[in-house]
């Protein structure tokens, strides 16, 4: 029974995740009782960053998890080889450009005050998002072998990888404060982005190497890749980059959108409801992240009987997830208590909007998932490119009646309705058309 269990990589996905959020939750409290509001609230934004950096590799990686199926399936192995040397070696270009053009930028920028912070210098808060922008961007590098387990089916390693980098960053961060409690915010801030990337970027070069010894992958290889195949990458990729600076327009621009509105202490309320209600979201995606590729291979396979399956099966526990998420509405405040020692003024409706959002994301999720594993975006980037565009004005606008921090959720909840009836719609129907491989 526990070799089954562990042999399922949907199923240990969402433990490993689980464990991952459980560390997180903790490690949220520990930085907020060791910062405090304001200068947690710059951490969020630094953090936010980190996010939107991982983001920009002109969908490079998440290509790889499309068209390695694809090759394998056609047994190009060759093929594969010189495809991973050229996603590293890109991915070290793209690695280098985004830090000299964010190094550039704040000579000149004053991040300052784009983001109301009025408790550190500008030198100071230029240093350090250059200083997290530097972690990142090898962490954008190392962090390809996550791709690579999902590509070749081995899901679960992926967010294995990402549990012991959450345990391993909330043991250090106990430690680190545990020793150094009352050295001033500037050092607490450089000595914590310090941990985090160079920790994340060992245990990144870690999963790395044992990806390539679990699979015997020598990237040796005479073949080069080949310009047009290249240039079919390229394409492919740009789309997913469309895809993910879109999501990330939508998700993770709140807490700037907060601090622009208001300022960086307004950020640390809503960030710990989004985080709480994260976590169901964080199990899920984890859980279905090996569909990514598995959906590949069906539809390649026109295996139309197991892509419906799959979508019915989703359904279906898309009821126990409904129940699971409004119960954690009426514990949140609860939750929330014990979490946070300091008490936080949650703003009225938060909670049950961020639940109402959480459901909507989950569900055009799951099928968003298929549209990306199968290649065919160009109804999903329609869709985010529509809400990106009303998303930032949408949130002033409610912003201007009153609506307070709530703004930036209400706007997300009105178009993740406009997601979750387009897109299933258009999973069923590219399903529906396939004809079935006997």
């Amino acid at each position: 029974m526990l070799k089954r269990i562990s042999d399922n990589h949907l199923i240990m996905s969402g433990i490993y995740k689980g464990i991952s959020g459980i560390s997180l939750f903790v490690s949220i409290r520990i930085l907020l009782d060791y910062l405090g509001d304001e200068n947690y609230g710059l951490w969020v934004l630094v953090f936010t960053l980190f996010q939107l950096v991982l983001l920009m590799d002109f969908g490079i990686q998440s290509s790889l998890k499309t068209k390695i199926p694809v090759l394998v399936h056609e047994e190009k192995f060759e093929l594969i080889k010189s495809y991973i040397k050229s996603t590293y070696k890109i991915s070290g270009y793209i690695a280098i450009f985004i830090f000299l053009s964010f190094f550039l930028l704040s000579l000149v920028i004053d991040l300052k005050s784009i983001f109301n912070i009025d408790f550190h210098s500008n030198l100071f808060v230029s240093f350090l998002f250059i200083l997290n922008v530097f972690f990142f961007c090898i962490n954008f590098v190392a962090n390809i072998h996550k791709s690579l387990y999902v590509a070749y089916l081995k899901g679960k390693y992926s967010e294995e990888s990402l549990a012991v980098n959450q345990i391993g960053l909330l043991v250090l961060f106990f430690l680190f404060i545990t020793f150094f409690p009352k050295i001033n915010a500037t050092e607490k801030l450089i000595a914590i982005s310090i941990i985090n990337g160079l920790f994340t970027f060992l245990v990144n070069l870690f999963y790395t190497f044992r990806f390539f010894k679990m699979t015997s992958l020598k990237l040796a290889t005479k073949i080069k890749t080949d310009s047009e195949f290249l240039r079919e990458i390229l394409k492919l990729g740009f789309k997913y980059m469309i895809i993910q600076v879109c999501f990330a327009l939508m998700f993770y621009s709140d807490n700037y959108i907060i601090s622009s509105a208001f300022n960086p202490e307004s950020v640390s309320p809503y960030e710990v409801v989004s985080k709480l209600f994260q976590f169901p979201l964080m199990i899920l995606f984890a859980a279905i992240s090996p569909l990514w590729s598995m959906f590949a291979k069906n539809y390649i396979e026109k295996n139309k009987s197991a892509l419906l399956n799959s979508f019915k099966k989703f359904n279906y526990s898309f009821i126990a997830i409904c129940v699971l998420v409004s119960i954690g509405m009426i514990i949140s405040p609860f939750i929330i208590s014990i979490w946070i020692k300091e008490a936080i003024v949650i703003p009225t409706y938060l909670i049950l909007l961020t639940g109402i959002v959480t459901l909507l994301r989950i569900f055009a999720t799951f099928y968003s998932f298929f549209l990306n594993g199968i290649g065919n975006l160009n109804t999903y980037i329609s869709i985010l490119v529509i809400s990106v565009l009303v998303k930032i004005p949408l949130s002033y606008f409610f912003v201007d009646l009153g609506f307070g921090i709530n703004s930036v959720i209400i706007s997300t909840l009105i178009l993740m309705l406009l997601w979750v009836i387009i897109i299933p719609y258009k999973c069923y129907a590219l399903v529906n058309k396939l004809s079935e491989n006997e």
